[in-house]
Order: C-alpha cells, then sequence, then structure tokens
C-alpha cells in the first residue's frame, strides 16, 4: 500500500511588534501549494485534489521539494513582505525596532497513498476503529510525549484530553486533542493521512541554544518558541508525534499466525553460550508480558523499578522483598533481552519493546482477551 510519503505545514504567521499596541500581520502559507508548483516547475507527472496528493511518479522528487520548506530562512524570506504590508514602516517607527515573527499554528502531515480508494476502504474502518479504541489518555498523552503519573494518569496542566470521531464525504476522521495541540487520521479517496497541528508549542521540550546564546555554548533542554527560529524543530517534534499513533496503527492489522509469532519464545536456545529458557506467554511470563504492553512505556521506556511497582500487585511479584523483586525482574530483562523482546537503552537505563516484541505482546494480549467462540470463528 505505501508508496511514499509527504508532510505538510500550514503556517499561520502574525506579525509582533515588541512595544505598544502591537499591528500584526498574518500570513498563511499551505506546504502542499508550496510542494504543487515546484513540481509543476520540475515537470513532474503528479495528481492531486485539494492539498492532498493522489499520484505520483516520483516521491523522492515530492519530498526534496516539501524539505527546502525547513532550510529557509524564514526571518529574512518574511521580512521580504514589509514593503507590502507595511510601505511606510520606517517613516512611522525608528529604524531601531525590529520584528519578531511567530507561528500562531501549525501541522505536519505524513501519507500514504494506496494504488486505489477501493483497496484503501478495505481497511480504513478498521484502522480508525484501532485509533478510537486505544485512544486512551495515556496513550494520547504519549503521542505527544507528556508525563503521567506512576497510575498513569495526567499531570494537572494536561487535564483536558478529548478524542472524537467524525464522517464527512469525503471519509473518515479520529483526532485527539491535549489541549489546543491535536493529532488526528483521517482518509480522502486514496489518501491516508496522520496529522499533527500545535497551537501551544510550549508544551513541547526540545534540545536547543537560548535566544543570542552562542552557537559554541551547549544546548539546554527548553521549551519549544514560538518564532520562526524552531521551524526545523517544531517539524521534528511534529512527526515523532505522527510516528508514535502510525506505530500505533501498524500494529493493528497482523495476518501472521499465532504460532509463528510465539513458537520462537516458546522453545529454549542459546545466548552467547548461555543456556535461555523457554517463555511460558499463556502461564508464568503472562504478567510480564502484559505489563509491557502499558502505553506509558512507549516514549521513554520501562526501567526495572516501573516494571516490578506494576508487576508487585501481581501473582507474579507477591510475597517478595523489594530488593528481591528488584533482582527477579533484572533476570527477567536479561531474559526478554535473550528473546529479542527487548532492547537496552544506550544513554538511560531502560528498555524499549522491539518490532518483534511488539508484536508478540499484541498478540498474547489479543489472544488472551479473545472468547473461544471468535477463535473458532477465525481459524475457521
Amino acid at each position: 500500500m505505501r508508496k511514499g510519503w509527504t508532510h505538510e505545514k500550514v503556517i499561520s504567521l502574525p506579525r509582533e511588534l515588541p512595544t505598544g499596541n502591537r499591528p500584526s500581520f498574518q500570513i498563511c502559507l499551505n506546504g502542499r501549494e508550496w510542494m504543487r508548483r515546484s513540481l509543476q516547475k520540475e515537470g513532474a507527472d503528479f495528481a492531486m485534489n485539494g492539498n492532498k496528493l493522489l499520484y505520483a511518479a516520483d516521491f523522492e522528487l515530492v519530498q526534496r521539494t516539501l524539505d527546502l520548506q525547513l532550510d529557509t530562512r524564514w526571518q529574512k524570506t518574511l521580512d521580504g513582505f514589509l514593503a507590502i504590508a507595511f510601505p511606510t514602516m520606517r517613516l512611522t517607527l525608528n529604524d531601531g525596532l525590529s520584528c519578531y515573527w511567530t507561528l500562531w499554528q501549525s501541522e505536519l502531515a505524513t501519507d500514504f497513498i494506496s494504488d486505489s480508494p477501493e483497496r484503501l476502504n478495505a481497511i480504513a474502518g478498521q484502522l480508525l476503529r484501532h485509533a478510537f479504541m486505544t485512544g486512551t489518555s495515556e496513550r494520547v498523552l504519549r503521542y505527544f510525549n507528556r508525563p503521567v503519573n506512576a497510575k498513569g494518569l495526567p499531570h494537572a496542566g494536561d487535564s483536558q484530553i478529548c478524542s472524537r470521531t467524525l464522517k464527512f464525504s469525503e471519509g473518515l476522521r479520529v483526532r485527539h486533542w491535549i489541549g489546543n495541540n491535536s493529532v488526528k487520521t483521517y482518509t480522502e479517496q486514496n489518501n491516508l493521512r496522520v496529522e499533527t497541528t500545535i497551537n501551544q508549542p510550549g508544551r513541547f521540550k526540545v534540545w536547543r541554544h537560548a535566544q543570542g546564546e552562542k552557537k559554541t555554548a551547549p544546548k539546554q533542554f527548553r521549551s519549544l518558541r514560538k518564532g520562526v527560529a524552531d521551524v526545523a524543530l517544531r517539524a521534528k517534534v511534529s512527526q515523532e508525534v505522527n510516528d508514535r499513533l502510525i506505530l500505533n496503527l501498524a500494529n493493528m492489522d497482523d495476518e501472521t499466525p499465532l504460532r509463528d509469532i510465539l513458537s520462537p519464545i516458546t522453545v529454549a536456545g542459546k545466548q552467547n553460550g548461555r543456556r535461555v529458557r523457554a517463555l511460558d506467554p499463556t502461564g508464568k511470563d503472562v504478567e510480564p508480558l502484559r505489563a509491557l504492553s502499558d502505553a506509558a512505556f512507549d516514549i521513554n521506556g520501562v526501567t526495572n523499578k516501573q516494571l516490578r511497582e506494576k508487576l508487585a500487585v501481581t501473582s507474579w511479584g507477591a510475597g517478595r522483598s523489594d530488593k528481591q523483586l528488584s533482582a527477579k525482574v533484572s533476570r527477567l530483562l536479561r531474559l526478554l533481552r535473550d528473546h529479542g523482546i527487548i532492547r537496552k537503552n544506550p544513554i538511560r537505563r531502560s528498555y524499549h519493546l522491539t518490532q518483534r516484541g511488539r508484536q508478540i505482546i499484541i498478540a498474547v494480549c489479543a489472544m488472551l482477551s479473545a472468547s473461544t467462540k471468535k477463535l473458532m470463528e477465525i481459524a475457521a
């Protein structure tokens, strides 16, 4: 299905003056119109409907035209509009005043283009239902890289979390909000789009220099700014939000038989000369596997402490002191690494699910949640 992907940035940029009653000028930039005109100049073969790309003979060329937006010197480019928008600026204001361009709103989209609307429609309903049903508060928080507490609940500043579905003439849409930032996925003809909208950039943290700081100074973890200096950082943050939702969607539809998914981990093996015992995904190892399915671990991974806090209340961890449970979880983490289910974070003492591990966890959780009747229907 996936022939290529492109991204879009629609920027509304008010012009703000630093003193007095601030006059403002608003410029709206549609990244797909930029792309369309660039492709026309190249004589490329493509088809669009509105701002949706439906077909392109050369997706690499499409991506290059969009990436140029991130290399643009926005301050200089936008200053070029002053002669049109404020021709008397130098007469009205003194030369010592400067202007500051901000991004009032930005959108960045990732598109998946199918061969035909019929082929996309065959799975679109399932994908969007999956996006809505798995849009729990903790998972939506993780889409936006927001912290949750030990119970999976948001901090006070993230109390407004909303998900909504919409059916319209062109297709279906599922949208998740945290405050005024959102991520949505929807269909139009043969195009499946995942799109992040940022109105509150300060809710995201990025590694950057402070305003006016020398480039040789070390970067620090600071809030994302509204200014156009952070266009590339905002695009990176938005793409990461898209990717987390896409990863969740990618786990929805897997036709691999359960025996092929689980059989490699249910037999003993060797790793670096050591014997590695088999896992029992429906018996003594079921609680640890279920614990790893927690969406709270999707971003920063899981630590020994976090895992033993979840397992302490289960039969797997009951009756042990914290020290004993810590040692048992350490052995579990080694076992899961040997089976290729998790990988260690090279910087922090945390672990992430591998793609294989994610497939195994989803398969186990789905199998344990299904009734015998449903399993028989599938097998038939």
